[in-house]
């Protein structure tokens, strides 16, 4: 499905590693083994580590997210940090805001 998306965007700071990220996206922290759909905003210091982040998801400056599963439109707080398990990840459900 073609949305024309622009190209994702990596901050001067951004750190991307062993991830599939699609267009539209905004990476300024840090991404790894992770899958983000589009329009995903990774905001500064923040690390998204082995997680799956589905259409217009942002994680805040600060916040850590390992081993979890975002549904779209969810927002995580600055600062927050949420932790899931490799058997058991988190899920968060659509337009909700942690």
């Amino acid at each position: 499905k073609d949305m024309s998306n622009p190209s994702t965007y990596y901050g001067p700071k951004a750190k991307v590693v062993n991830s599939l990220v699609s267009d539209g996206c905004r990476i300024e922290g840090t991404v790894i083994n992770s899958i983000l759909a589009r329009g995903v905003h990774v905001e500064k210091d923040a690390v998204v580590e082995n997680c799956i982040l589905l259409q217009r998801s942002t994680v805040q400056e600060g916040a850590c997210l390992h081993y979890a599963i975002a549904d779209k439109n969810v927002r995580v707080c600055p600062g927050r940090t949420l932790m899931g398990h490799g058997t058991y990840p988190l899920v968060i459900a659509k337009d909700e805001i942690v």
